[in-house]
């Protein structure tokens, strides 16, 4: 049977999400996601499996805690292999396996390796060294990326890169106002970028719905979600974004501080340069407090938007009450992720307003994006003036937005600054990628 399928790898710091699709299509095959990967309680993991005529069956397992990284991949992959609907040669007909990764420094295009290629080792020490700019999320993906050539040494690794989509980003908005280091470092300290995979699919989902080319959008979108950026994006690129160097800059997180004075780690940890030991790897303290010990959790002892969101606004009828404490601490997160949020949105809505034709569309996605109506009808109360000066009857449409599903629109026809809610899809975009890069490096 030939090599007929395409399988997406998403890793997150805590989690792996998998599509497997057939090649040259959307058509998903087995998809699926595993959470609390390498943490201290058991991982959770659930797939569902397609068959003819649309049906689909759903699994569930819960694997033993301190699984590794690499074994919970095994465990995906020996399932996903093994399903019926594949036949004796599961392995066999996976012909390329798209991999997110979040920081490719100064990569210009997606990356294709195969077990075997004399660039194998060199591509794999490259990325490693770039690990040190996402320690949360590069490690983990090279760790399966190793995996996947060794057990799948057939098919092609293509490397997709979140930071691809921000290099039209211009000069004078990548630079920082700092010296040159006096060190050789992996990357050029500038701005890079991530969610770009998400940001292109968003890009291309709303191209279809407004009926527009992808070149013509001008669109501001806030990918929310644990880790969560917005971007700016004219006529179909990106113009600017929230996070840095790293992931770290921009708006905080479940567990990340997001931007602060940068003296500040100074006197909150005096020892953060020293190392420490996190998930195989060294990384400076600093990294660990900003990354893992800070945001959401750190300021109301849960990283849960949802259960942040009810406990700063409980209703009467609820049974259970949350304490003063846990209101008042729930309150002030949402209140200060609230105020981040609009600083960007604000300034790239206005930037849009004021040089583009028009807003096409201020786009809500992530977990926290597509399920938290309250954050969406909060940041649209921040511009209901420019519906006023603009004397428009638009603004925002409660139904749409509190009981709507899927992609939809929600505010009124003829709004100044209509607003949608969209899922994203990095897997799809990763294949997508994936296959034109594959065609690309097969044809020279």
């Amino acid at each position: 049977m030939p090599a007929d399928l395409d399988l997406a790898v998403n890793c997150g710091s805590s989690s792996i999400k998998f599509s497997l699709y057939k090649s040259g299509s959307n058509q998903v095959v087995v998809q699926g996601s595993a959470s609390n990967v390498a943490g201290d309680s058991p991982a959770k993991y659930k797939y569902s499996f397609m068959r003819e005529g649309g049906q689909s069956d759903h699994k569930e397992k819960e694997l033993e805690s301190q699984m590794s990284y690499e074994d919970i991949f095994k465990e995906i992959l020996r399932d996903v292999t093994q399903q019926e609907v594949l036949g004796d040669e599961g392995k066999a007909r996976i012909r390329l396996v798209a991999h997110r990764i979040v920081h490719g420094g100064t990569a210009d295009d997606p990356i294709v390796i195969r077990h075997g290629d004399k660039e194998e080792q060199e591509t794999l020490d490259q990325m490693e060294a770039v690990s040190a700019f996402a320690p949360l999320h590069n490690h983990h993906a090279m760790l399966i990326v190793k995996e996947c050539l060794e057990h799948l040494p057939d098919a092609y690794s293509v490397l997709c890169f979140d930071t691809l989509f921000h290099q039209t980003i211009p000069q004078f908005r990548r630079t920082y106002a700092i010296s040159q280091p006096e060190h050789k470092t992996p990357v050029p300290l500038v701005k890079y970028g991530f969610h770009g995979l998400s940001y292109a699919n968003i890009r291309d989902q709303m191209a279809e719905a407004l009926g527009k080319p992808k070149d013509a959008v001008n669109l501001v979108v806030a990918h929310l979600g644990s880790g969560g950026s917005c971007c700016l994006i004219r006529n179909g690129k990106s113009v600017q974004t929230t996070m840095g160097v790293t992931p770290l800059e921009g708006l905080p997180g479940g567990t990340r501080s997001g931007t602060l004075d940068p003296s500040l780690i100074f006197h909150h940890t005096p020892d953060c340069s020293t190392t420490v030991k996190w998930s195989g790897r060294d990384i400076s303290k600093a990294e660990y407090v900003l990354n893992k010990e800070s945001g959401f959790r750190a300021l109301c002892g849960t990283n849960d938007f949802g259960v942040i969101t009810s406990r700063a606004f409980p209703s009467e009828g609820d049974k259970e009450q949350p304490s003063h404490d846990d209101h008042m601490s729930s309150r002030l997160t949402y209140q200060l992720y609230l105020d981040h949020l609009l600083s960007f949105l604000s300034d790239y809505v206005t930037d849009t307003l004021s040089s583009a034709p028009q807003l096409d569309a201020l786009v809500f996605s992530g977990g926290i994006g597509e399920r938290s109506s309250r954050l969406r009808a909060d940041v649209l109360s921040r511009f209901r003036f420019i519906e006023e000066l603009a004397q428009t009857q638009g603004g925002l449409d409660k139904e749409a937005n509190e009981q709507g599903q899927g992609r939809r629109e929600i505010t009124k026809k003829g709004s100044k600054v209509p607003a949608w809610v969209v899922e994203t899809s990095e897997e799809d975009e990763m294949v997508r990628m994936a296959e034109e890069a594959l065609q690309a490096a097969t044809s020279r």
